[in-house]
């Protein structure tokens, strides 16, 4: 990962992109529209007339049976749709819908009208393209995203989508989701409010404060040593009946007291610099997220392992 540094001019929001949205949303209705226009067509029973008063009596005649038929009245061209069609015509929608919205998606990252407004669903922390069931929830949530359902406005969606912090609608809420231009795809960038990565200090729940300097690499203590308590010193034998031994210039003639009367050096553990951290100077364990996380001196901020994306990332809030 990409260090950032202090005079580094700060990034673009990658979700920036709602007008391109709009437009993907336009071109992905319009393809809809499309194939049901033409279903509906292909579906419809269809009588060519010489007079254009004689078609709209037959669309009259279609209105005041009120079985649910629908009559168009084209002048000389008058097509019926049978209720008993709208089951079938309702499915193939539905598929197509499904096929373009979840399918095609999932596979490249987008419908085909974020393709060609050259967008991308991904992941609101690791920026990988969105799988088939986050994919599916988004368009599931589409329901929730289009009410009042006036025409074919996403009322709801488009409120959210320019009031929300990385323009997320209700889809994108639950699927934890962004939509970012395809030249972010793979490429984890800060979006203020929605995830912390690179270059922002985060404070994690449960953990210590990020520390201003990452302290020197100390060899690890295996086991905590407890000193018994000393009332005083004891020395081996009286350092005047030491031969050749001078206190005064001989620091190695100056023992470490013990609690069993006996004089013997202070053990190595003893000395240990308390100052190391766990996860400061090696990964640790962090049972709350499941996972390894570490301090990153570089990036100044805490980074947990992805199993998936094998490789180190900012902690998820």
């Amino acid at each position: 990962m990409e260090s950032v540094q202090p005079n580094d001019p700060v990034p673009a929001d990658p979700t920036a992109v709602f007008g391109r949205r709009c437009l993907a949303y336009i071109i992905d209705f319009l393809i809809l529209f499309a194939v049901g226009a033409i279903a509906f067509f292909s579906m419809a029973t269809l009588d060519e007339v010489d007079d254009p008063a004689l078609a709209t009596q037959i669309c009259e005649h279609y209105e005041a049976l009120d079985n649910g038929d629908v009559c168009i009245d084209l002048d000389s061209t008058v097509f019926v749709f049978e209720a008993d069609k709208f089951g079938v015509f309702l499915l193939l929608i539905l598929v197509i819908a499904v096929l373009n919205s979840v399918v095609v998606s999932s596979i490249t990252g987008g419908s085909l009208g974020k393709l060609a407004a050259g967008l991308r669903v991904v992941d609101k922390n690791t920026f990988q393209k969105a799988g088939v069931g986050r994919h599916a929830l988004r368009w599931i949530l589409l329901i929730v995203d289009t009410f009042p359902w006036i025409v074919i406005v996403p009322l709801t969606g488009l409120i959210l989508g320019l009031a929300s912090k990385g323009h997320r609608r209700v889809g994108d809420f639950a699927a934890k989701t962004l939509v970012v231009d395809k030249k972010h795809v793979g490429t984890p960038a800060q979006v203020p409010g929605v995830n912390e990565v690179a270059g922002a200090t985060i404070s994690v729940p449960g953990l210590w404060d990020p520390p201003i300097q990452a302290p020197p690499a100390q060899p690890p203590v295996t086991e905590p040593v407890v000193s018994a308590p000393v009332t005083e010193p004891v020395i081996s034998a009286p350092l005047a009946e030491q031969p050749g031994v001078d206190p005064a210039t001989d620091p190695s003639a100056v023992v470490e007291p013990h609690a069993g009367g006996t004089a013997e050096p202070a053990p190595a553990a003893a000395r240990q610099d308390e100052a190391s951290q766990p996860g400061v100077d090696a990964p640790m364990w962090d049972e709350a997220r499941d996972a390894y996380i570490q301090w990153d001196p570089e990036l100044q901020a805490w980074m947990e392992w992805s199993e998936s994306g094998g490789r180190w990332i900012p902690i998820s809030q």
